[in-house]
């Protein structure tokens, strides 16, 4: 099964620091048949204008991943983790049983970043938060693992739940096959054009995948930079 959101579908909100794309059912959007995809709640396309921060704010029972596009996005909350995520750089962090984190514009240009929340596997915890650099070279022309709970599958960065966040650059006219390890799978074009079966995808669109076992993503005349969320 599979189900297309083009870019033209998504809820934006425009609060003049932040100008954000919504998937899924988040803040003043809601929307009860649009709650999440399976383990998958939240999938915001953010960016944050100079100065701009979402103060401290609490968070509990959520697997809350980052992914990095451009600008520099600084990280502080309550259990003492600090850091400062550059292009390229991917954060985990899980509220587990509560934390209050605040996330900010630490550069001197609007940043770009995608917002991942994932059902834990079990509530409660200690709230725990990590960083990883990756180097453009890392996603080229293959699926690489940023974040995972999933035992068979390896990442840099660990969550708690049987799920994983790929990314992957692939060139002009390549082709990248990906056997499911889960029932649900998201996948989110940052830019490009990618083919997936007879349904072609171009920047910003994303499509809800359920029950495949096998897919290959393949790339047009311009390549493409996308990102896959595998989830039970």
């Amino acid at each position: 099964m599979r189900s297309i959101v083009r870019a033209s579908g998504r809820f934006h909100s425009h609060e003049g620091w932040l100008n954000a794309c919504w998937h899924f059912s988040f803040g003043d959007y809601y929307d009860r048949s649009n709650m999440g995809w399976g383990a998958l709640r939240v999938f915001n396309d953010d960016r944050i204008a100079v100065g701009g921060k979402f103060e401290l704010h609490p968070h509990a029972n959520y697997e809350i991943i980052t992914v990095m596009l451009e600008g520099e996005l600084e990280h502080t909350d309550s259990a003492g983790h600090w850091g400062i995520l550059s292009a390229n750089g991917v954060q985990a962090m899980s509220a587990a049983s509560g934390v209050f984190h605040s996330e900010g514009n630490a550069g001197k240009k609007e940043t770009h970043s995608l917002q991942i929340w994932i059902e834990p596997a079990k509530k409660g915890g200690t709230p725990t938060w990590d960083s990883h650099s990756f180097k453009p070279s890392d996603f080229e022309n293959k699926l690489c693992a940023l974040v995972s709970g999933i035992e068979k599958q390896k990442a840099p960065l660990h969550i708690c739940q049987s799920a994983a966040v790929y990314r992957a650059r692939p060139g002009p006219g390549k082709s990248i096959p990906h056997s499911f390890l889960g029932s649900h799978a998201f996948v989110y074009v940052v830019s490009g054009t990618l083919k997936i079966g007879s349904d072609t995808l171009g920047t910003a669109d994303s499509m809800k995948i359920k029950n495949e076992k096998k897919m290959d993503f393949e790339t047009g005349a311009d390549g493409a930079d996308f990102v896959l969320i595998e989830l039970p």
